[in-house]
């Protein structure tokens, strides 16, 4: 599943500068996110009334059901400092019966998101992962050795073998190419992105759908 958490601005920029590691729902009842979200998953941050700003993945995730005003004070002094929020949020959140925690990884600003149904002062989506306009797949060492990638296609695609494919290179440079056999893109030429990347096997190629069959392409290198 993907998700799209609603947030004020200035928690998207504290999100982004790296103030704000732990994004953090309390609620009264057992709503999403409350066990809806596991580690690994992607989310989508959207600023309220407004757009997509960044996207991040889960990292740890705490569910917790509070029995009393005494554990949400429990929860600030514990995690305060990673989720943010002034004293009167706080004092806010004291009759809530449910805490969901989840850390955040791989923080990056995006401008796109998946395209979905709002409602209503709803404050976080669940979705499907093929509404994810991010996919990454992750470098072999042949597919740097022999200058390849695949397509990473969710699940439904109906992308087949001779689809026209756009690609937005890091340098700027647009290609066009289509899909081989399997998911293999018949573009050659996958060694100037990996050298000017300096991937190694195990990083990520990262896609960015920006239209039909057009995606812009960057290497994200993991620890």
């Amino acid at each position: 599943m993907i998700h799209v958490a609603i947030l004020k601005p200035a928690y998207i920029d504290a999100i982004l500068a790296g103030t704000k590691t732990i994004e953090s729902r309390l609620t009264k009842t057992a709503q999403p996110p409350y066990g809806s979200i596991q580690a690994g998953e992607r989310l989508f941050l959207k600023v309220s009334g407004g757009r997509i700003m960044a996207t991040a993945l889960a990292g740890e995730v705490r569910f917790i059901e509070a029995h009393g005003p005494e554990d949400i004070d429990r929860v600030y002094r514990q995690f305060g400092k990673q989720i943010g929020g002034d004293k009167e949020y706080w004092e806010s959140k004291r009759d809530s019966r449910y805490v969901t925690l989840v850390g955040l990884r791989e923080v990056e600003p995006i401008n796109v998101g998946p395209v979905y149904k709002t409602a209503y002062m709803k404050a976080w989506y669940v979705l499907d992962e093929k509404l994810s306009p991010v996919s990454d797949w992750v470098i072999t060492a042949g597919a740097i050795r022999n200058q390849y990638a695949m397509l990473p296609l969710t699940r439904g695609s109906k992308m087949r073998p001779g689809t026209r494919i756009t690609l937005e290179l890091p340098d700027g440079q647009s290609i066009g190419t289509d899909l081989a056999s399997g998911r293999r893109l018949r573009w050659r030429s996958w060694g100037q992105v990996y050298d000017a990347a300096g991937a190694r096997a195990g990083d990520v190629l990262r896609y960015v759908a920006l239209g039909q069959n057009m995606f812009a392409i960057s290497v994200k290198k993991q620890r």
